[in-house]
């Protein structure tokens, strides 16, 4: 039906808005977690062993909190991306749940009226026009 098609086509909308939306926030991880692995990889460049082990302290402690700020980041993120596509999905399966209810009740309706037409034969005008 119409009103089933529309539950899905409104779920996926909203589907696709929410894993765009998902999209830019990973994009956005993406560059910090790049910025984060380029302050030790600049440390590869040190020949000297001492000075290589001491950049390598100095940017794990200098991003430590950067990583606990990404690593609870990115498990809200997750969660929250699990909630809204759980919740689309619910509100899908109610929509689409009404829509074949409606469906059900508007043949079985159909189906009363032709079954009344083959007892009763086809109305005449005045009935047609009362209903």
């Amino acid at each position: 039906s119409v009103q089933y098609e529309q539950c899905v086509n409104v779920a996926t909308q909203a589907s696709a808005n929410l894993s765009a939306e998902a999209a830019l926030n990973r994009a956005t991880f993406m560059k910090e977690t790049s910025a984060i692995c380029s302050n030790f990889t600049s440390c590869h460049s040190d020949t000297d062993n001492l000075d290589f082990f001491n950049c390598y302290a100095t940017a794990a402690s200098t991003d430590i909190n950067e990583i606990y700020n990404l690593s609870t980041d990115a498990s809200n993120a997750a969660i929250s991306l699990k909630g809204g596509l759980q919740q689309i999905k619910d509100t899908e399966n109610i929509c689409t749940n009404t829509a074949q209810s409606t469906y059900t009740e508007q043949t079985s309706e159909t189906y009363r009226q032709l079954n009344e037409c083959f007892v009763n034969g086809l109305p005449t005008a005045s009935t047609i026009a009362i209903n």
